[in-house]
């Protein structure tokens, strides 16, 4: 599930879980996905252009469909088959295999693009080795990779890592640093262990992990908590709006669910350094800033009425311009129609991709 952005905590969001989980994105599913991209790269070596480009999307579907007739579960286009997937793999784990050292940068330190890395499989053409595998020419996009599994190209295939995939995988993300810098990643340190993930992000064990990140991470659970009581605050300033302003009937659901918010979360979101959390990620856009500043000190003062915090958010909800909610403006509420109180989701802290991590860990170490 992504991440609502109305107010702009995506930013928090993105900028921590890159630096704990490099390379992650919130559309990562299976571990054996990033395996299966260059395979099929590789596989296609020859083809250029338009070619590649279907070549490529007719694969992506027919592996959609053998791993949903397989019954497995998370599959890239499994619900769309026998369409072709909007996003599929090779989409969304292109900056994974990038960031995780498969695939090899431009000499300018780039990102080798899909397009390219079609143009640097196509020397080595159709030729394969001995063991069925092709036969890729000099400056290959990417690193040297295990060998397929026998069923690749036809037959039942799964996403069951095997063990040599999992090594492979782990050799990897087990070298990943900390936004850049000398350290370890979290991920890398998680990756290490060899085990299944913790029970959470913030569980006792991760915490143990988290070497020199740890104090990070609590600021970045603190965040988290902070910014799940922000978006419910900006939920309860809209569904306020559409009785006060708009005069339009609507449910009090929100309202109520900022009230339980606040009495779950908010001890914890007042705690939050926002200073310290800029040296963590760099620094935040001057109205998100103040968002975190009023919310917390709004948290703090136990007020039940969360209407004086509305110009500081409509102030940084007015980066989207007509798409705005809470402007009082004709665009505003044109938009405001749209919306419905008892359609919309409860708000929830930043879950900062576990998900998606936790899936990746439990992959590796179910690997047979």
């Amino acid at each position: 599930m992504g991440v609502r952005d109305e107010i702009g905590f995506l930013t928090i969001h993105q900028r921590y879980a890159d630096r704990f989980f490099p390379g992650t994105s919130v559309l990562h599913t299976r571990a054996r996905y990033i395996l299966f991209v260059p395979w099929l790269f590789e596989d296609l070596a020859g083809l250029t252009g338009p070619a590649a480009m279907r070549a490529m999307r007719e694969r992506e579907r027919e592996l959609a469909g053998r791993l949903k007739d397989a019954g497995e579960s998370q599959v890239i286009g499994g619900r769309v088959f026998p369409q072709p997937s909007s996003q599929p793999p090779s989409t969304v784990y292109w900056n994974a295999l990038a960031v995780w050292g498969i695939l090899r940068r431009r000499l300018d330190g780039r990102t080798i693009s899909r397009a390219q890395a079609h143009r640097l499989l196509k020397s080595a053409g159709t030729a394969m080795d001995d063991d069925g595998q092709p036969l890729v020419s000099f400056d290959p996009p990417f690193v040297p990779l295990p060998k397929r599994p026998e069923n690749w190209r036809s037959g039942h295939i799964s996403l069951q890592l095997t063990t040599e995939e999992a090594t492979f995988l782990r050799e990897r993300l087990g070298q990943l640093r900390s936004n850049g810098g000398h350290e370890a990643s979290l991920l890398a340190r998680l990756v290490r262990t060899e085990t299944v993930a913790p029970d959470g992000m913030w569980a006792t064990e991760t915490r143990e992990i988290a070497g020199p990140d740890k104090s990070a991470l609590a600021r970045a659970h603190q965040a988290a908590h902070l910014a799940g009581v922000g978006r419910a605050v900006y939920d309860a300033l809209l569904e306020r709006i559409v009785e006060t302003d708009d005069k339009r009937e609507t449910s009090t659901r929100h309202r109520d669910h900022l009230t339980a918010v606040v009495e779950d979360h908010g001890s914890l979101a007042v705690k939050l350094d926002v200073g310290a959390l800029e040296a963590d990620i760099g620094a935040l856009p001057t109205k998100l800033r103040a968002v975190l500043t009023t919310t917390k000190d709004w948290v703090a003062s136990k007020s039940q009425n969360p209407a004086p915090l509305f110009d500081v958010y409509a102030a940084a909800e007015a980066r989207k311009g007509p798409r705005a909610r809470l402007a009082v403006t004709p665009h505003g509420r044109a938009r405001r129609l749209e919306w419905s109180s008892d359609e919309h989701g409860l708000a929830g802290p930043l879950h900062y991709r576990w998900e998606q991590v936790s899936m990746l860990l439990n992959d590796l170490a179910g690997a047979q």
